[in-house]
């Protein structure tokens, strides 16, 4: 005999849906329109937002919750059609630094007002919903 699903587990398979719903409506606009992944467009929004435009390739890894290989290879990708640029860390050897150019935040700056577009996957949603979404998601995140 089957028991009813406890809440949890039915919240978790919601998260998870919607999570494949949102990456693939985001990934598809993204490939298509801007020949990119969505690790390389939160790689350009990340630079977009930091202070200078520039960070280290840890830092953005820390930041996007990803491994340091990962931005490694994203960055390398961005490099090579020229949407950022790698450099040495002027004072730790051990570190790079990435920073944003002109081509990047036009591209990056494109890829969110077409995604804006598709309302990042959450397609069905008011404003009022969406915000209350984000509030119900940052309590579970926040520790």
């Amino acid at each position: 005999m089957l028991m009813s699903s406890p809440q949890g587990y039915e919240a978790m398979c919601s998260v998870l849906r919607l999570h494949h719903l949102m990456t693939s409506a985001v990934d598809a606009e993204l490939k298509t329109g801007f020949r990119l992944r969505l690790i390389d467009y939160l790689t350009l929004r990340a630079l977009e937002d930091s202070d200078s435009g520039t960070e280290p390739l840890g830092r953005l890894a820390q930041q996007l919750g990803v491994h340091v290989t990962t931005i490694t290879i994203a960055t390398e990708r961005l490099a090579d059609r020229n949407l950022v640029r790698r450099r040495a860390h002027p004072t730790d050897r051990r570190a790079t630094l990435v920073g944003i150019t002109r081509e990047g935040k036009s591209l990056a700056g494109a890829a969110t007002t077409s995604l804006s577009n598709v309302d990042f996957g959450l397609t069905g949603l008011t404003a009022s919903q969406t915000r209350s979404l984000i509030g119900l998601m940052e309590r579970v995140r926040e520790p």
